[in-house]
């Protein structure tokens, strides 16, 4: 079976012996990760390294001419050849020197003294003592040697060096290796001996310690290392970080290499606060057509666990638990797919999530999803299913409908004057009774639905510069839906008409038809503009649509999978007002827009301007729950985008949508940032009206309102080698501090050292009152060694909370 290698993961290790009598341990060193001569800070640091040199052919260096050159040859009695003075030798691109060399032609042994210089375009080694060489064995000695490696900063020194089997077999005596430039030594790594097999994956190393500058710090009694770019098995450097809830939190992972395609992680994870948790995460991929990711985490007994503690109310014990599953497999050349992503904790553990913070699973408003997929995929046609399962994080959201399973079949057919698409789907809407929320009383409705939506597209006109298309739908829906008699008190107050006091929702067979017409087109109008060097473009591109459907009322279906969407441009140009299925929007509306783009002159967008609004001939009557009152607007919002990159290092972004009707803005963002070499900033807002919209609690309804955040984020360098980072978000409207970030960055030629720390409101989902939590980060790093601590290598503009996004989307623009 030919094997497949999964990505690596290089063993390190950090093991202390407080006393050399300890029986040694056999543990992981970092792997020697050099970090490469380029960068920030080359001219500062890597400008002593030497390039690495290539062979002018792939001849064996061994067969390659030998060329000797000194200021005296003598030849003595008994085969014995003396070079004095100057000596060089060449032979491709090796090249050794010294002040004295001797040869025994008999015994081929070569002894050189004083000035010794070695370099095979890989490593440089100088010496001022002795080498001893045989020429026919290869087997070399070398004392109190120095050692370069071309095209890193790897370097150090070795009291002894034998070289044995055509220097296959390297030992190194009272070696030392660092990264750091030669007089800027803060830390090192010192061995009492080193050997290295070249045929194997690592060295080992013995009695080895890491000073920072003189003073030494940790002591190895045994480090193995690796020389290639293999995996194995040992220990991972530790993680730390300090936070308000756990407290002390400390990783200890080891890692298992089982095959070259089969590893696994074994983490140990303890939380004074919360004791000690196990993680295991074992990856595999018997070929390339099959790949997954098993993970699995457990905590015997949370020590914040009682039963008057609110947040884990749910529990009857301590116990807590995470499991996810993904897998993807593909057949027959990729055609034939299938997807896991399953993910899982303990029933009623609704704040697992938020006190562990797992790097896995799906999650979405307080639901973890679980999901199965497989497709069959073709050049115009697929034929693809899922069931997709939720368990819920809130003991208050209305439990979900599941899809059990959800078929789908597409076809598409492009011929010379038209368009073809056939979309269907056949989906089945239950729930798990077992896991319905504790503040649930009675069931939820549910549904087979049958969805067929046969589509032509017909381009009226496709000219350069302007286009008319218009498109026919037919939407054929049919629902056998299953309305209990003990439905759920949510569920009974959404489908309850308004007037009639009656529930809508209707037992059997239900059936919709809606045929839809759209016709859209646009022209693209363009001028040449002064700006930039004469070369700018700006251009003025109008566009409309006409949509109709007619008005079918609806009441009478569930919703399982459909949504209101929140308008802005682009939505203003589709064809649905709903996400989903269940509910399809009668309209009879002309929506407008117009964009303005500007060019520089090298083809760069800089500048986007994009205004559009809808026009209902006839107010839409469809409404997404009977309890909702029908809309009355004959117009939608008046939407704004707009991006610009104003100079070369300024960008800005707005957007908004404002009711015409009442005269007030329903929703707006904007952000402005400036950025130049190693300084980013950037401030932002965002406003939604009647937003629930709440980034601790999306499915609490009890917090609807005014959604209005302001947001700052810095990196700014304080001095050559420190930088400062931060963040910093707040509520104007709840009075409330989102998240705030603050961090700075000391990083040299050799080492680093990054220090953060940050609150923000930790939720809750139980009791549904924020804390205020406060995160503590250290990592140090010895480059080309390993690094200690938490978090990443680089500073990050993102926080717990919130992700840094970049305020304009422009083409040609990064």
């Amino acid at each position: 079976m030919t094997k497949w290698t999964l990505g690596y993961r290089y063993p390190i290790a950090l093991t202390i012996s407080l006393a050399p009598a300890l029986t040694p341990m056999m543990v992981q060193a970092a792997p020697f990760e050099a970090p490469p001569a380029t960068g920030i800070l080359d001219s500062l640091c890597y400008d002593y390294v030497p390039k690495i040199e290539k062979p002018a052919s792939d001849q064996d260096a061994n067969a390659q001419p030998v060329e000797v050159d000194a200021d005296r040859l003598e030849a003595k009695q008994g085969g014995t050849a003396v070079y004095e003075g100057d000596v060089k030798v060449r032979q491709g691109v090796r090249k050794f020197d010294s002040d004295y060399a001797q040869l025994d032609q008999k015994s081929r042994d070569v002894i050189a003294i004083g000035n010794i210089y070695y370099n095979d375009g890989q490593v440089t080694v100088t010496s001022d003592k002795t080498l001893k060489s045989n020429l026919d064995t290869k087997n070399s000695e070398l004392e109190e040697g120095k050692y370069q490696v071309h095209g890193s900063p790897v370097r150090g020194f070795a009291k002894r060096v034998v070289m044995t089997n055509n220097n296959q077999n390297i030992t190194m005596e009272g070696a030392q290796y660092t990264t750091c430039p030669p007089g800027q030594e803060v830390w090192t790594l010192k061995a009492g001996s080193i050997d290295i097999d070249q045929k194997e994956v690592f060295g080992e190393a013995w009695n080895a310690s890491l000073w920072l500058y003189d003073y030494p710090v940790f002591y190895f009694p045994y480090i193995n290392f690796p020389i290639k770019d293999e995996r194995k098995t040992g220990l991972l450097y530790p993680g730390y970080k300090q936070s308000s809830s756990n407290g002390m939190d400390i990783t200890q992972p080891f890692y298992w290499n089982i095959a070259p395609n089969y590893d696994a992680t074994i983490t140990s994870r303890f939380m004074d606060k919360r004791g000690l948790m196990e993680q295991v995460e074992f990856r595999y991929m018997p070929d390339p057509a099959h790949a997954g990711i098993l993970y699995f985490e457990n905590l015997a007994d949370d020590k914040q666990y009682s039963p008057s503690n609110p947040s884990l109310a749910g529990l009857s014990d301590g116990h807590r638990y995470m499991m996810n599953v993904r897998h993807g497999s593909a057949l027959m050349d990729g055609s034939l797919r299938f997807g896991i992503d399953y993910t899982q904790v303990r029933d009623k553990d609704y704040n697992y999530f938020n006190d562990f913070s797992p790097q896995v699973g799906t999650q979405v408003d307080s639901q973890l999803q679980q999901s199965f997929t497989a497709g069959y995929y073709q050049h115009n046609w697929n034929l693809t299913s899922e069931v997709r399962r939720y368990q819920i994080l809130s003991p208050y959201a209305l439990l979900p409908h599941e899809m059990l399973p959800r078929i789908d079949y597409n076809y598409y057919q492009q011929g010379k004057w038209f368009d073809l698409a056939w979309n269907s789907e056949l989906t089945k809407f239950g729930y798990d009774s077992g896991s319905a929320a504790t503040l649930q009383a009675g069931e939820r409705y549910t549904a087979t639905r049958l969805h067929l939506a046969p589509t032509l597209t017909v381009p009226l006109v496709d000219a350069p510069g302007y286009y008319l298309t218009s498109q026919y739908k037919l939407m054929f829906t049919s629902y056998n839906q299953e309305v209990p008699d003990n439905l759920v008190s949510q569920d009974r107050s959404r489908f309850t008409d308004a007037d009639s006091k009656q529930l809508t929702l209707k037992e059997g067979t239900i059936t919709r038809t809606l045929p839809s017409f759209r016709l859209k087109g646009g022209v693209n109008f363009d001028r040449p503009l002064d700006w930039y060097d004469g070369k700018g473009t700006q251009t003025l591109e109008p566009e409309f649509q006409y949509l109709y459907i007619p008005y079918k009322n609806q009441d009478e279906i569930g919703i399982y999978d459909t949504t209101t969407t929140r308008q802005d441009y682009y939505s203003l140009f589709s064809d649905r007002r709903f996400a989903g299925l269940d509910r399809i929007s009668d309209a009879n509306r002309v929506t407008v827009g117009l964009t303005s783009r500007v060019y520089d002159n090298v083809g760069d967008e800089r500048l986007r301007l994009a205004v559009a609004q809808a026009f209902e001939m006839t107010p839409p009557k469809v409404r997404l729950y009977s309890s909702d009152p029908e809309s009355t607007n004959a117009r939608s919002l008046l939407s704004f985008e707009g991006d610009a990159r104003i100079t070369d290092e300024w960008f800005a972004h707005a957007g908004t949508q404002y009711d015409t009707s009442e005269g007030e803005f329903t929703a707006g963002n904007g952000a402005v940032e400036y950025r130049t070499g190693k300084l980013t900033t950037q401030v932002n807002y965002r406003y939604i009206k009647d937003g629930n919209l709440d980034y601790r609690y999306p499915t609490n309804t009890a917090l609807a309102e005014d959604l209005s955040q302001a947001g700052l984020v810095m990196m700014a360098p304080i001095a050559d080698q420190w930088q400062m980072y931060g963040g910093y978000y707040r509520d104007i409207k709840q009075d409330v501090n989102i998240d705030r970030k603050i961090g700075v960055k000391y990083d040299s030629c050799c080492w680093s050292i990054n220090m953060s720390l940050e609150w923000h409101n930790q939720p809750d989902n139980v009791t549904l009152k924020p804390t205020s939590e406060k995160v503590i980060g250290l990592q140090f790093e010895m480059k080309g060694l390993g690094s200690v601590g938490t978090g990443g290598r680089s500073v990050t503009l993102d926080t717990e909370l919130l992700p840094y996004v970049r305020p304009f989307n422009l083409k040609g623009q990064q």
